[in-house]
């Protein structure tokens, strides 16, 4: 079956789904339209290994790489707070989604706020849960990426104002990374996280400028895809300059990537990996500006999709060869 066909099928799905229809399954139709769970599992699982092999390096470098019973709590952890992000953020957009986007799940009230909300509560129960598990450190990093959810949900109570500045906007709420990053040192290290080395905050400001790059990626438009009263960072820079915006932040996470992979001497495949992503980066780029179409658009979002996942994949692996690994126990 191909991609076509897959989509005109979960079409048909969705569109056969009513108020009637047993809530599992309009909840599955929900998550595989707003939180793919088979994509963000693997986004969850490579990116809380990475940061979790560069914590232990930092902080105990004389030691193998470790996976423990943190591992799988911190992803749980991790999991839920995107989840619970998705559901902030439903709650946000929700009345004008309702509008722009009248066919999705929720617009369709196949899945409600009120069901969302206690999804969203146990998700955020389960995060306490997995903090208080792995220590006092670990509940503080939590509250503190909570809290600091909370206040983005409600656009740091100048909605007006933020909304008015669109790139402000995004990168206020892209903070939300570093303090997730934050949790990952802390679940791992049980210290509190404002004792990370530099190079650690270093890193996160990759992962900062990364996903940033990501979400900027996946509002680019062509003039004639452009929705009225839908912002769009074409719309805000104009469809080519949102995507030199694109690249200079490509730029600065792979000069960060670059620092820190230089400060532990990592190897070649490190280096080949990030050049072989930032070119990747680049052709998407080349082949928009050239020939600008829908599936040039698109391709740059799964460009930058992919690179998040790769760009902690190469981390993960480089330090895993040099410094081997054991399970079990805690550090």
């Amino acid at each position: 079956m191909n991609a076509s066909s897959e989509g005109k099928k979960d079409s048909d799905m969705k569109t056969e789904l009513t108020p009637q229809t047993p809530f599992r399954l309009r909840l599955s139709a929900y998550l595989a339209e707003r939180f793919p769970l088979l994509s963000h599992l693997s986004m969850v699982f490579i990116y809380f290994l990475a940061n979790q092999f560069l914590a232990q390096v930092l902080g105990r470098p004389d030691k193998p790489l470790q996976i423990g019973w943190f591992t799988p709590i911190g992803m749980l952890f991790l999991l839920c707070i995107f989840f619970h992000l998705r559901v902030f953020d439903e709650h946000k957009d929700y009345a004008e989604d309702c509008v722009h986007y009248p066919d999705r799940v929720l617009s369709r009230g196949l899945i409600t706020l009120t069901h969302l909300k206690w999804l969203g509560a146990l998700a955020i129960a389960i995060e306490f849960a997995c903090a208080a598990v792995s220590g006092h450190n670990a509940v503080i990093a939590v509250s503190v990426a909570i809290v600091f959810s909370w206040v983005m949900l409600h656009e740091f109570f100048v909605r007006n104002w933020l909304r008015a500045r669109f790139i402000l906007y995004a990168f206020a709420h892209m903070l939300i990374m570093p303090l997730m990053t934050a949790t990952i040192f802390s679940f791992t290290m049980q210290r509190p996280f404002w004792e990370a080395p530099w190079l650690f905050w270093a890193y996160a400001a990759a992962d900062f400028f990364a996903f940033s790059n990501w979400e900027i990626s996946r509002k680019i438009r062509l003039p004639e895809d452009e929705i009225e009263g839908v912002s769009t960072y074409s719309r805000e820079f104009g469809m080519f300059k949102a995507a030199y915006v694109v690249f200079a932040l490509r730029i600065l996470n792979t000069a960060l990537a670059w620092i820190v992979g230089v400060y532990l001497s990592l190897g070649l495949f490190y280096y080949v990996g990030l050049i072989v992503l930032f070119f990747g980066t680049l052709v998407g780029i080349v082949r928009f500006r050239c020939q600008p179409s829908r599936k040039s658009a698109k391709h740059l979002e799964s460009y930058a999709g992919a690179y998040i996942i790769f760009f902690y994949f190469i981390l993960a692996a480089e330090l895993f060869r040099i410094y081997g690994i054991t399970f079990g126990g805690s550090l």
